[in-house]
């Protein structure tokens, strides 16, 4: 266990700890200086290097980390893109410099946790005020301006939602990640804050709901989907079924996060067509679908609580002995849908992703051992049928030019594109390693994180964005660090 003096904790790590968990929704100048900052705090206390290092190198979620860096390392060599390869790369350095400076957080006080915890979910409650309040103005909502804006065009909306949503909040933070982010301080709410008067349960419902309706103006369909779905297995979990108001609470909860989740999906599914980001159900396929769906949900719910009213002893194994096999039926679904893409031209959010993914493979195929290298993931691209001409490109979007960078947008994909199927095995084994602590701690917010972060991974390349592995591995390290302590 690293040595820490009591002043050093409190005077130096801690001051530098609440200023970079303020600086994680701002711009990453901010974030980046006092990530560099905290790094130079774990140096400073040089005397007891090498048994802060022995205590490093102990963590396997650290080795497995180190692991996949010295993969996208070696891929370098490999790459025909030196220089794209090496900013590939420098992105990848948090890996082992982030929880290498985070060792100290198993020192912190049950206090200091807790100041932490309310100074994250504040900053995200400012910052995210100045960005409404920027983007209102930035489409002249306070002079009237935007009535005289052009006709939409697509996704290219005069509306508020459009702004906050396909636009940059800022110049160096995407609206996906602050969903994410906000997501996380919606379980911090709900699970760690102590709610011993009126005046405290007001606030943190009123802050809640704030934050629940800033997430679905930033239409996250990923991050709404699983916080939403989180909450009702803890809910399921939880609630024993034995009382009414367990069936009111469960079922109003699954009602309303089926309206919200499933709109944003119909929204994302659309695309283009629906030309103001809004759906007025006005499409009688798109709503028996709709309606299908929600009686599937429903069904299931009951089915399940019927499973563990009837078996409350072996319940959670034949639950996912039957999850298990409606996720293999949506796979094979999901296959023939992905097969299909290339006869139905339509263009959504929905199937460029999904040829986002086609294209990852094919890419994939010509080397699964060692993959084309970090710096080459666009070069690859460029090898495809020139037939459609200028339009050869069009499903990554109508600007996409041969030199752009291609994104599968799925952090398993981009791993093995760019080093091979090791790093994917490694990062895999991360994740599951990150789920048995998050599970064994009985932390609902470390557990949550996981599993959010799983899913953004199967839409995005988080850990190849600051934004996304800064979060994550801090939390991460954070959370276990406090489960250690109450050990």
């Amino acid at each position: 266990m690293p040595y820490l003096k009591s002043s050093y904790k409190n005077l130096i790590f801690f001051p530098c700890l609440l200023l970079f968990i303020f600086s994680l929704p701002l711009p990453i100048a901010f974030n980046s200086i006092f990530i560099i900052l905290l790094l130079i705090v774990f140096l400073a206390d040089f005397r007891n290097i090498n048994s802060n290092m022995t205590f490093y190198l102990k963590s396997k979620r650290n080795l497995l980390l180190i692991a996949i860096f010295f993969c996208l390392l070696l891929s370098v060599f490999y790459s025909e893109d030196k220089n794209r390869a090496a900013k590939g790369v420098l992105t990848t350095l948090p890996f082992i410099s982030l929880p290498l400076s985070m060792i100290f957080l198993t020192h912190l006080s049950s206090r200091q946790i807790d100041i932490l915890k309310k100074v994250f979910v504040f900053s995200c409650f400012i910052i995210s005020l100045f960005y409404f309040i920027q983007t209102t103005h930035r489409i002249g909502l306070w002079d009237g301006s935007y009535k005289f804006q052009t006709a939409a065009v697509g996704y290219k909306s005069s509306y508020l939602i459009y702004h906050l949503t396909y636009h940059q909040l800022t110049p160096s933070i995407h609206a996906v990640f602050f969903s994410f982010y906000i997501s996380i301080a919606i379980l911090i709410i709900i699970f760690e804050f102590q709610r011993q008067t009126i005046f405290a349960k007001i606030f943190q419902f009123f802050l809640t709901i704030y934050f629940s309706i800033y997430l679905i103006l930033l239409t996250s369909f990923t991050i709404n989907f699983a916080l939403y779905s989180f909450l009702a297995g803890y809910l399921f979990f939880n609630y024993t079924f034995k009382k009414w108001q367990h069936y009111l609470y469960f079922f109003s909860f699954m009602i309303i996060s089926f309206a919200i989740v499933g709109y944003l999906f119909i929204v994302k599914y659309i695309g283009p067509d629906i030309g103001d980001i809004f759906y007025r159900f006005d499409s009688p396929s798109i709503n028996n679908k709709l309606t299908l769906s929600f009686v599937t949900i429903i069904g299931s719910a009951i089915v399940g609580i019927a499973i563990k009213l009837i078996s409350q002893k072996n319940y959670f194994l034949i639950l996912s002995v039957l999850f298990a096999i409606v996720a293999l039926c949506g796979f094979l679904y999901l296959k023939k849908f992905v097969t299909g893409i290339n006869q139905d031209r339509k263009m959504n959010n929905v199937t460029v992703r999904a040829s986002y993914g086609v294209e990852a493979l094919k890419i994939i195929k010509k080397d699964p051992l060692l993959g084309v290298g970090i710096g080459d993931k666009k070069i690859n691209l460029i090898d495809r049928e020139i037939t459609p001409g200028k339009n050869r490109y069009a499903e990554f979007g109508a600007e996409t030019k041969p030199e752009d960078i291609f994104n599968p947008h799925n952090q398993f994909l981009d791993f093995w594109i760019s080093a091979g199927i090791l790093p994917v095995i490694c990062f895999l084994v991360f994740l599951m390693n990150e789920f048995r602590k998050a599970f064994h701690s009985k932390n609902s917010v470390y557990l949550g994180l996981v599993y959010f972060f799983c899913l953004f991974c199967f839409t995005d390349t988080p850990m190849m964005v600051q934004r996304g592995q800064i979060f994550f591995l801090f939390f991460i390290c954070f959370f276990e660090a406090e489960a250690k302590r109450k050990k």
